[in-house]
């Protein structure tokens, strides 16, 4: 990785502040001096805690070293959304350990190879691998990655059929969320939203389903983004059936359906469109 220092100092100075003020009760002025003037990368918690005072995203001021690793992982958190495993444990195989040289890409990797561990019924390795994200490579807080393998803990224990763990685990990422202020990029909110949902619908938690849906629905009208957002509709829709909210339940279904067809999602336009059928 490799720090843009002159886009720290543009953007500090853009919030009006000055190095001290940034720094107070993060680290030390000198640290702030040292990442604009010498491109200086700090710790990880610092360099999150930094980001967040600024209100912006870590890969606004971080470039990747290894740009080919993090297109790998943005297409697997995709392919993985979609349900597309076979397809997801073929591009995470491309990825070779010795190339994860910061704690960042091996938060990802053991992270992504634990999702589709759980995919594949290789339960006992995907918690063994969630927790190393958790302990071993769990440098920083505010690291989006500490809610989306909690997630990723809670989908293991419900593949196990514990139902009281994994909802446990559900609480604690939703919790995560609302106590810290945790560090990720638009698309990851999005998903993080999407795979609490989709847990809490299979718990049948159909109310705690809404209140997270909504989040991510929110994320996407805030960016205008159509990212998921058919699948959130969905989701939505089949809360609300669940809690006997059938009109409500049947309005976000055909909304879904409708972004399903500007998405040019044929498959899911037909499988929404089917659930629609049967509840006439």
């Amino acid at each position: 990785m490799k720090l843009k220092g002159d886009e720290l100092k543009k953007i500090r100075k853009k919030r009006g502040l000055s190095q001290t003020a940034l720094a107070e009760g993060i680290c030390t002025q000198a640290t702030i001096s040292l990442m604009e003037k010498q491109n200086r990368i700090p710790k990880m918690n610092i360099l999150t805690a930094i980001c967040a005072r600024l209100d912006i995203d870590v890969d606004q001021i971080i470039k990747s070293d290894d740009v080919s690793l993090t297109s790998i992982f943005d297409d697997v958190s995709i392919l993985l959304v979609h349900n597309q495993f076979d397809e997801a444990q073929a591009k995470l195989n491309r990825v070779k350990v010795k190339q994860l040289t910061t704690d960042i890409d091996k938060q990802r990797y053991y992270y992504l190879l634990g999702r589709i561990q759980v995919a594949n019924d290789q339960v006992d390795e995907a918690i063994f691998n969630f927790e190393l994200v958790l302990t071993q490579f769990s440098t920083t807080s505010a690291n989006i990655y500490l809610a989306m393998t909690t997630v990723g803990m809670a989908l293991a224990y419900e593949k196990r059929n514990n139902s009281k763990r994994a909802n446990r685990f559900a609480m604690r990422a939703v919790n995560l969320i609302d106590d810290k202020q945790l560090i990720g990029g638009k698309q990851q909110w999005v998903i993080l939203y999407h795979d609490i949902t989709s847990l809490y619908i299979r718990l049948k938690q159909y109310q705690a389903a809404i209140q997270t849906v909504n989040r991510g629905i929110r994320a996407c009208q805030a960016e205008a983004s159509m990212f998921l957002l058919d699948d959130l509709y969905e989701m939505r829709g089949d809360a609300e059936l669940g809690l006997g909210q059938d009109d409500q339940g049947k309005e976000d279904l055909q909304i879904a359906h409708s972004l399903s067809i500007i998405l040019q999602n044929d498959e899911r336009t037909k499988a929404i469109a089917d659930k629609l059928a049967s509840l006439k």
